[in-house]
Formats: C-alpha cells, structure tokens, sequence
C-alpha cells in the first residue's frame, strides 16, 4: 500500500466513534436478548396491510424522519431510506420523505460530513468505515424526489460531499473503486476489494448527480464499460477484483438495479443468464437474495462477524426486493413468482423480516442478535403490491 493509499485508509475510518459503535451494538444485543422472550412483532392482515403497518410505524413524526425500524434500528440510515424513496413517493409519503431529507442534512451540515447513520441523539455513524453506497443511495433519493429548492438550498453542503466520494472512493488511474481498502457496504461484514456492488453504486451516483445539476466529478468515466470489462465473467459478475469466483448475489443484482445494464434486449438476455447462474448456486433460494453459499466461508470477514455471523449465506429482504424490481423493470415474467413469494411469506410471518435464515425460511436468530422483523424496506412491497392490485386486479 503506497503513501497515498495509507491517508485515504486513516480518512476512511477516522471519523468511526468507538462510543457511536458500542451504542449500536448494545442496542442491537438489547433488542435480541428481549426478543428471545417475546418473540418478534407480529402484524393482522394480509401482506400489503402488514406493510403498511409497518412503514408508518417507522415514521418518527416527533421528529420528522424515517427510522429503518422501530426496535433495532429507530434512527436514520441513508443507505436504507436512500433504497425506499422511490417505494414511499409512490405511496404518497412526499411531506413525510422532504422531512426526512431536511432532518439528515440539518444534521450533516452541523456535523461538517455525510455518514451512513444518525443516531437518536444526533451523533453520527459509521460501520466499519465510509459507505459509498449509502451516499449513492442518498443522493439517488433526492434525485427521485426532485425538490430543485432543497437541493439548492444544500448545493454547497453536496457538492463538498460529491468530491469528499471522489476523493475516498475512485482511484484516478482505473476510474475504479480503490482496492485494498475496506468500505462499508450493505454486506457490511465482507473484506472486499474493489467490489462490483460498490462499483455499481459509483454509477448510480453518476446518474443522480446528471440528475440533480451538480457538479460531478465522476462524470467522465464509462462506468458501464469499467464494469463490463472487469466484472462480467460471461454468465455471472464476480463478486471483486481479488476473489472473482466468489459466489455473490449481491454482485450479480447491482448492475441491473442501479442501471449499468439498460432493460433492452441485450440486457434481458444478460439477466437471463445470471439468474440461471444464481438458481444453479442456490442463491436464490429460498427465496432471493442471499449474499452467498454455504461455501461463502472463504471470503474474509470483519472479525465482528464471529459474534453476528448473518452475512455469509442468509437472505437479506433488501436484496431480494432489489431482484424483484429487477425482474418487474426487466419485463421478466418471473416477476409475479417472486412477488406471490414474498407476499406469502410476509403473511406467514405476519412482518418484514430484515433477514430469512437460509434453511428455516424463518426469521434469522443468532448467537447474540436477532433480525427485526418491521423493517422500512416493507415500503418496496407495499409499492409493487398497490401498482400490481391498480393495474391488473392483483390480490382482488
């Protein structure tokens, strides 16, 4: 690692608070060890009731903001409400999404910085170092909600933090994600190097900054042809630059999602392909996403991991939702089977579940920790679901 190297690895993680980092894992511990006696919530209804349920329970009205969930998370994660946006404008939450974005950047602004979460008594955090894809997320949210005066108000505030991204985040002679460099990410436990996930991220931010009218620093590279030309292995992406034959779900669904493959016919084939390849490996299975297989043990992990292990074989909702938009984006006629799956496993349940454990179907239970089961990510199938009953009598 050169010099240069070594001073953006101290940025990364010089602003991680080992105070901010023991309060998330005490609540954490705190909601599992409670649950182990009362079991997780559970919701009346059918699926598109449960859902609704739960996002205007993750709406902090006292404070004007989203939390990801009531229990384990009830604070603001950009990754996570950066990903709903689009599900909550559709529902009609406009006021509630602006109060949200006013919240987190009355509070970046106070700080001098982006992180990926505020805390409830509004310290910032982050895990284990700087997220790319939660301010690509972001700043993907606020493209969608096109408020022009926001923005304006808050230009000087991003475009500091757009070339703060560059700087940490894009090598200048590969237009890649640095390597050898440990980022947050949404598989946040992973030891990766120059991660498709992460380089998708970076073409997302591109687009939204297109968008928004800022100014854009990544706005030169062919994002699309970096990640073809390093990634694409012929019927799958590789998960990184060091462990290319890593089985990855993650990998495989952020070049869709995030628009560096385009739903046209080419790209239709390409998917095709993939989710052939994620069926073959089982990460589809029992329901998508799962990050990886059991033989998942071979990527290195945050050594955290040993007391949480959830993120080696699991099925993430999050990412699973992300497939399902795919498919629905894609025009791909799997769409309504992964839907009716995902309907009936949150009737099942009777919630939504922040991870499925990889054999049970059921909610994740760890040694320690516990997944929570009213995650705002409900806000994605509550969203399908309406457009679905709206359009075609779906559910009726």
């Amino acid at each position: 690692m050169t010099p240069a190297d070594r001073h953006i690895a101290r940025q990364l993680t010089s602003q991680v608070r080992a105070s901010a980092v023991v309060t998330e894992g005490w609540r954490l511990l705190r909601t599992g060890l409670r649950r182990r006696f009362t079991g997780p919530s559970r919701y009346e209804g059918t699926a598109e009731e449960i859902c609704e349920q739960i996002v205007r329970k993750c709406y902090c009205s006292e404070q004007g903001f989203f939390m990801t969930s009531p229990a384990s998370y009830p604070e603001f994660w950009a990754r996570d409400f950066g990903r709903c946006v689009p599900a909550l404008l559709s529902l009609g939450f406009e006021k509630e999404v602006t109060r949200t974005f006013e919240y987190a950047l009355r509070h970046y602004e106070a700080a001098g910085r982006f992180a990926l979460v505020i805390l409830p008594d509004g310290r910032l955090f982050d895990f284990p170092a700087y997220a790319p894809d939660g301010f690509a997320l972001f700043m993907m949210g606020l493209a969608s909600l096109s408020d022009r005066t926001l923005v304006h108000r808050h230009r000087a505030f991003l475009e500091a933090e757009i070339d703060r991204f560059a700087s940490l985040v894009i090598d200048p002679h590969t237009g890649l994600v640095r390597r050898k460099l440990h980022y947050s990410e949404a598989q946040d436990y992973a030891l990766r190097d120059s991660s498709c996930y992460s380089n998708s991220m970076c073409a997302l931010l591109q687009r939204s900054l297109a968008s928004l009218g800022l100014r854009n620093p990544l706005a030169d590279a062919d994002r699309a042809g970096l990640i073809e030309r390093h990634f694409w292995r012929g019927d799958h992406y590789a998960d990184d630059l060091a462990m290319p034959d890593h089985p990855s779900g993650d990998a495989q669904l952020m070049p869709f999602w995030t628009g560096v493959v385009r739903p046209d016919p080419a790209g239709r084939n390409r998917l095709e392909l993939v989710l052939r390849w994620m069926d073959d490996r089982g990460l589809n299975s029992p329901f998508p996403s799962r990050y990886g297989v059991r033989t998942s043990d071979r990527r290195p992990m945050h050594p955290l991991h040993v007391f949480n292990p959830w993120q080696r074989d699991t099925v993430w909702t999050c990412l699973g939702l992300h497939l399902i938009e795919v498919l629905r984006d894609f025009s791909h006629p799997r769409f309504y089977k992964e839907v009716e799956a995902y309907r009936v496993m949150v009737e099942r349940l009777a919630c939504f579940p922040e991870v499925i454990h990889s054999r049970t179907a059921n909610l994740h239970t760890g040694p320690l920790i516990r997944a929570e089961d009213s995650m705002l990510w409900a806000a994605g199938l509550w969203s399908i679901l309406v457009s679905m009953k709206t359009s075609q009598g779906y559910g009726q």
